[in-house]
């Protein structure tokens, strides 16, 4: 339960940095799209029931097309991508699961998973977002083409926030000496 919470915290602050900060990261002429709010989804625990996960995919999009004036758009790669998560997480899960209440972090799981996991995640959420935003056949070359180029910017973005702000690993006590063993 507590990792939860801590969980929709995260979203709720990512949705709130998107609003406040990452509001007009728009770059390359619109090839290059800045949604720091995926990065909340990414580390929604990995046991959270279906029903859950699009219901919380959905309130974080609605958010966003209520404050960028989106029409939907958010909203519907937000239920998209809460879709796809509980299948990309076994995608990419270990060999013997997940534990339970477990989030994606780099302490626990190395740079490997994150960043895989987050590429996927961000794919598809900014893939979905350009599909349905031009909503023609012949646009779909250019929604991959600019869900890539957004992937790998939101990528780099959420490995530079997860590096900083991640968990830290547990320090020993006060042990110091000059040697290591």
């Amino acid at each position: 339960m507590k990792s939860f919470i801590r969980s929709i915290g995260m979203v709720f602050l990512t949705c709130l940095l998107q609003v406040l900060i990452f509001r007009y990261g728009i770059f390359a002429g619109g090839w290059v799209v800045t949604c720091f709010h995926i990065y909340g989804l990414i580390l929604l625990p990995t046991e959270l029931s279906k029903t859950s996960c699009l219901m919380i995919g959905a309130l974080v999009g609605a958010s966003i097309d209520v404050v960028l004036l989106t029409g939907g758009l958010h909203m519907s790669a937000g239920i998209v991508t809460c879709f796809m998560t509980p299948w990309l997480t076994t995608f990419i899960a270990p060999r013997e699961g997940f534990i339970r209440e477990h989030s994606i972090s780099v302490l626990h799981d190395g740079w490997g998973r994150f960043l895989a996991l987050s590429s996927l995640i961000s794919f598809v959420y900014m893939f979905t977002l350009f599909a349905v935003e031009g909503w023609k056949w012949s646009l779909l070359p250019s929604a991959i083409g600019k869900g890539i180029a957004s992937t790998t910017m939101n990528v780099i973005l959420f490995a530079i926030f997860q590096g900083l702000f991640g968990p830290k690993p547990k320090s020993k006590s006060h042990t110091t000496s000059t040697y290591h063993w």
